[in-house]
């Protein structure tokens, strides 16, 4: 309904990205797009979500942000937005969220047209539309990002790994875990990699939210 709605209004391609809960990765947002398939690789492969200046706008701000050349102002950005032209990513409206409880996200409407002065008038004519549709669109979708994580599966963890956890969501370092449960620094650390890939986690402190919000601990 969101991509027939953006049609509507001369855009050929949207994307919506949640992520419903504070500490987690951008990797890890509810995310659907009818961008190509083949651009979704390259961003995701290359991890452009760390160079694309809309998100880094998102993360920052709540105003939207209409495209333009100048916003990809470094080299790596150039080579970002020239390899978005050549799939039909050439101008468009960026719409951040950011929810009461950290919950954030972004709502791109995009098109193949040059970003000209046609173009900003048309953005600017439809700007309170757009706003109205996001607002709607965030609520949608964080029922559909947090249904996605309450399907998922309670990881599986030694009784050692779990002692590392409660520990850890205490706030006891490494060295103190080590000192409690009469191991090395080392064998803590090391059950820390084991929950960190278990739970998909890029830090201990990501793994213990999501511990926390399993009811593990």
């Amino acid at each position: 309904m969101l991509f027939g709605l953006a049609g509507h209004f001369g855009f050929d391609s949207t994307l919506i990205a949640v992520v419903p809960e504070p500490g987690a990765s951008l990797e890890q947002a509810f995310l659907r797009s009818n961008y190509s398939p083949k651009w979704r690789g390259v961003y995701d492969e290359s991890k452009l979500v760390y160079v694309d200046p809309t998100v880094a706008h998102c993360l920052m701000h709540s105003t939207p942000l209409i495209w333009e050349p100048d916003l990809f102002d470094t080299k790596p950005r150039r080579a970002m937005y020239e390899e978005a032209c050549s799939h039909g990513l050439r101008s468009g409206v960026t719409l951040p969220f950011h929810g009461s409880n950290g919950e954030h996200g972004i709502l791109c409407f995009v098109s193949d047209i040059q970003p000209d002065r046609r173009f900003l008038n048309d953005v600017q004519r439809f700007m309170p539309e757009l706003a109205l549709l996001r607002d709607f669109a965030f609520e949608a979708a964080l029922q559909y990002a947090r249904d996605d994580q309450d399907d998922q599966q309670v990881p599986s963890v030694t009784r050692r790994e779990l002692e590392c956890l409660k520990w850890g969501a205490a706030g006891k370092s490494s060295w103190e875990i080590a000192k409690i449960l009469r191991c090395s620094e080392s064998t803590v650390n090391f059950h820390f990699g084991n929950i960190r890939r278990k739970f998909d986690a890029t830090s201990r402190q990501q793994a213990v939210v999501k511990a926390i919000k399993l009811g593990m601990i």
